[in-house]
């Protein structure tokens, strides 16, 4: 019983305690409406290695075969 009364105060107090606060900087730049694209050049400082890898090689494919 105890147990069982235990489990329901948690639940009803835990939704509470998941609140998020602010945005960071990090994540509002996702959000902001001057960013249309992410890959965009001016914005690849924000990644890293494993991203801009694949920005690299999506930029050979494009050299070498433009749609």
């Amino acid at each position: 019983m105890r147990l069982t009364v235990l489990a329901a105060a948690l639940s009803i107090g835990a939704p509470e305690a998941a609140m998020a606060g602010p945005a960071s900087n990090a994540v509002k730049f996702f959000y902001m409406p001057e960013v249309k694209f992410e890959a965009d050049a001016k914005y690849r400082d924000r990644f890293t290695e494993p991203v801009t890898r694949l920005f690299d090689l999506n930029d050979q494919a494009q050299k070498n075969k433009p749609d």
